[in-house]
């Protein structure tokens, strides 16, 4: 549910008589399933992250630890040699543009 709102954020249709627009409306969205296991690892990680880098854009990533304001993550090794592979080669050369949550914990 969290993925499909966060999607239809993105490529809402204009004109829809619906409700907003999307803020890329002519854009297309591809689900990647990597929360859907009681556990994640670094190479479940990297494995999303570098997804048909040649075919995706923009990876919005809109997950992250509990936000208790003092619990800090990141990505782990696997992960980030995806993310710098991708920004360095992804796109045929352009390059892939990585966008992360902030906050996604907060009860506030």
């Amino acid at each position: 549910s969290h993925g499909t709102r966060c999607a239809g954020e993105v490529a809402a249709a204009r004109d829809n008589d619906v409700c907003g627009v999307g803020v890329a409306y002519d854009s297309k969205i591809a689900g990647i399933r990597m929360l859907d296991q009681p556990y994640m690892t670094d190479l479940i990680e990297a494995n999303s992250m570098g997804h048909e880098p040649n075919l995706i854009d923009i990876y919005s990533a809109s997950w992250g630890p509990t936000d208790d304001g003092k619990t800090v993550d990141g990505p782990r090794n696997a992960t980030m040699r995806a993310i710098v592979r991708g920004v360095n080669e992804g796109r045929n050369g352009l390059g892939n543009i990585y966008v992360w949550a902030s906050g996604d914990g907060g009860e506030d």
